[in-house]
């Protein structure tokens, strides 16, 4: 009977401590003071619904975050405003958007196109793009594995509009004349 209380007491003093010891995830929002923020929103004519974009934006998670990029991530801020991006993104994390699911990278395309506008909320730079896009790198290659060079023939075979996808004509061309490597 002894070492049954003392099993139970061990496993919760274990469940109580991992309990204690988890930390909470870190949340921008923590950080923000909105009744601070009220005068420069005042002066600035800041409207409410740059942030909260609709009637049910009025929590963490529905209010549009990208709001506080109109003064934080703004070289000429309508009111003063602090430049310093790892306050709200520590070590330079970013979260990404909920379309950036399983399966993003093959159906990016289609919403860049439809939409660039929103890719250039977070991929302000053209470079992003151009990176993958027009690098030629051949040991990091980012959407092929390595061995693809030796073997895409018989893919480009099978669904030459998998090529297409990334690919143009040219590519192939150049390639296989020897203008590129």
């Amino acid at each position: 009977m002894k070492q049954r209380w003392i099993f139970i007491i061990i496993v919760s003093l274990f469940f109580i401590g991992t309990a204690e010891g988890k930390k909470k995830k870190f949340d921008p929002f923590d950080l923000y003071d909105h009744e601070m923020h009220n005068g420069f929103y005042e002066m600035a004519s800041f409207a409410c619904e740059t942030c909260h974009i609709n009637e049910n934006a009025f929590t963490r998670e529905t209010v549009n975050r990208l709001g506080c990029h109109q003064c934080h991530n703004n070289p000429n801020p309508p009111a003063p405003a602090e430049q310093d991006c790892s306050r709200c993104h520590p070590n330079g994390q970013f979260p990404k958007p909920k379309s950036h699911n399983a399966g993003w990278l093959k159906q990016h395309r289609i919403h860049a196109k439809a939409d660039p506008k929103s890719c250039a909320t977070c991929h302000s730079d053209s470079m992003f793009c151009i990176d993958c896009h027009q690098r030629r790198d051949k040991i990091q290659n980012r959407v092929h594995p390595r061995s693809f060079r030796q073997f895409h023939s018989i893919e480009a075979r099978a669904t030459p509009q998998k090529c297409d996808s990334c690919h143009v004509v040219q590519f192939c061309t150049n390639c296989h004349q020897g203008k590129v490597q």
